[in-house]
């Protein structure tokens, strides 16, 4: 049964951005795609500030919203944390990363791997790629897409969740299935647009609500600790050491090796709009801090007993912005969780064509690329739809992703890393790093869903980002310890002679003033939102 918890205008401003979007992703769709680039890379022709907003948009959107938002409200700011981890991880990506992949001009990230190690290795990790977008990117989109949507018009029967999964994925396949990248990246930059001033609103409604930042600083979550502090002891949850092993371990594979994500640095059209695109993703992850896990910490105060942590952000629009923006701020958020599922579908699409089916079909022209993409899509669309409502059954959204995350990003950074960085490793050690490290996470996240069995484990091994951390270094020394330093080419002299001077002059001054910039308020907000600034009061 409808029962709208926002007023008429509202609603009609919802709808209305809904549909803009959704049309203007079948306006873009109106050229026609003849070629796997030009679907898949969006015909590599991107100016940097459209791949900063696209890699934001993918990278935030329904998950952190409201399952970031969620945490936030029962453990404090430190769920942003994984903000700033985030953004460090992105100028990790335009430091290191980006001169190698678009030195050896690839097509998916996976190819990386077989440019390096072999064919078997791309596909491994390709496989991993694919099983990460589709459980952590796809499936959860619809289901917080499918909380927001239900939460603003009071539905709560299960049939009525159902309907608005299949509302979202509609709208995420009219996006995309037929522009491709292109349009996924076009619709970002207002996406990312939209999600930063709909979450700025509504940070200073609910500050404003609550007394201002001066009444909240003293809040204190469970364990006596400040809830405005990012910095908290090793011991917790999301600790310092957690954050500085397994936090940067899944970090540097999400942002920095998932297809997810490189696919739209590779789609750049040079190196140096690769790069600023980069670095301007890791401005805006600083951003969201603020616009997402903070009002998620003032809701604690607000809104106290909620029977779901999820909900949070959404009841904090509908009962504290004021009418008209409250449409605003629930389209940018509904509309980015359309891009997010439309990134994901585009990034899925291509590494299953370019990594596993031009190897079973070698001849496959470029216009059967796209049409198997196309179908492609539809399928991994319906498969996550009906695998979306499973996800209720965790504590929390960004409980479930973080595990998920953690435990089967180990095997590939070890990969990734030795592969650019030592000479040691070849193509048996990545098998076997993989095959070992995939087959441990599996092993644990099996047993960080019993509690009888985490009530059994030491306390540091009951986090998942610790398991992570473990997992990584049993990886690391199956890598050392199976490689013969044997490399079957030379991708190895092809990555450490990636063309860095493809930049221009003035390029190289205004990309490394910015990213000096972007670094210098990373550590200012670290500081400011620690023990020692702000937090201490």
């Amino acid at each position: 049964m409808l029962n709208v918890r926002i007023s008429p205008l509202d609603l009609g401003i919802v709808l209305g951005y809904f549909v803009f979007t959704v049309a203007l992703g079948a306006w873009l769709s109106r050229r026609k795609v003849d070629s796997g680039e030009g679907f898949f890379l969006a015909g590599r022709d991107a100016s940097w500030p459209v791949v900063g907003a696209s890699l934001f948009s993918a990278n935030i959107s329904s998950q952190q919203f409201v399952g970031q938002a969620g945490l936030a409200y029962t453990l404090g700011l430190v769920a942003g944390a994984f903000q700033l981890v985030g953004a460090g991880c992105f100028v990790l990506l335009a430091v290191f990363f980006v001169d190698v992949y678009l030195g050896l001009k690839l097509t998916t990230a996976p190819e990386f791997f077989e440019r390096r190690y072999g064919s078997a290795t791309r596909l491994f990790v390709a496989g991993i790629n694919v099983v990460m977008i589709l459980a952590a990117n796809l499936t959860a989109a619809l289901y917080a897409g499918a909380t927001v949507l239900t939460t603003l018009l009071g539905w709560t029967a299960p049939g009525e969740f159902l309907l608005a999964i299949a509302v979202i994925a509609g709208g995420a396949a009219a996006c995309s299935v037929f522009g491709g990248l292109r349009s996924v990246m076009w619709i970002d930059v207002f996406q990312a647009t939209v999600l930063v001033l709909g979450g700025a609103v509504t940070l200073f409604a609910a500050l404003h609500q609550a007394g201002g930042l001066g009444a909240l600083l003293p809040m204190r979550n469970a364990a006596g600790d400040s809830m405005w502090s990012v910095v908290q002891p090793w011991t917790h949850a999301f600790g310092w050491l957690p954050l500085l092993t397994g936090a940067v371990i899944l970090g540097v594979h999400g942002h920095c090796t998932d297809h997810d994500y490189v696919q739209r640095a590779l789609a750049a059209r040079s190196v140096y709009h690769s790069k600023m695109g980069a670095v301007f993703a890791a401005l805006l992850k600083i951003v969201a801090l603020f616009i997402i896990a903070a009002p998620g910490v003032v809701a604690a105060r607000l809104l106290p007993g909620l029977s779901r942590a999820d909900q949070a952000y959404a009841e904090m629009v509908t009962r504290f912005v004021p009418t008209g923006l409250v449409g605003l701020v629930l389209a940018g958020l509904l509309a980015a969780i359309v891009g997010t599922m439309a990134a994901g579908l585009a990034a899925s699409s291509s590494m299953l064509t370019y990594d596993f089916a031009l190897k079973l079909i070698p001849g496959l022209t470029e216009r059967g690329r796209v049409r198997l993409g196309r179908v492609l899509m539809v399928v991994i669309l319906l498969g996550c739809s009906a695998a979306a409502p499973l996800i209720s059954r965790y504590s929390g959204l960004f409980a479930y992703l973080v595990t998920l995350w953690s435990l089967l990003a180990p095997p590939v950074f070890v990969c990734v890393v030795f592969g650019i960085f030592s000479r040691r490793a070849d193509n048996r050690g990545a098998l076997a790093t993989l095959a070992v490290g995939a087959t441990l996470g599996l092993a644990a996240f099996i047993a960080l869903d019993s509690p009888a069995t985490v009530a059994q484990l030491p306390a540091y091994l009951r986090n998942a980002l610790n398991v992570g951390f473990v997992i990584t270094l049993i990886c690391t020394g199956v890598m050392l310890l199976v490689s013969r330093g044997r490399t079957t080419d030379n991708a190895l002299d092809i990555v450490t002679a990636s063309d860095r001077s493809e930049m221009t002059r003035g390029e190289k001054r205004r990309y490394r003033w910015f990213l000096g910039g972007v670094a210098c308020c990373w550590v200012v907000v670290v500081f400011l939102f620690s023990p020692w600034g702000l937090a201490s009061r």
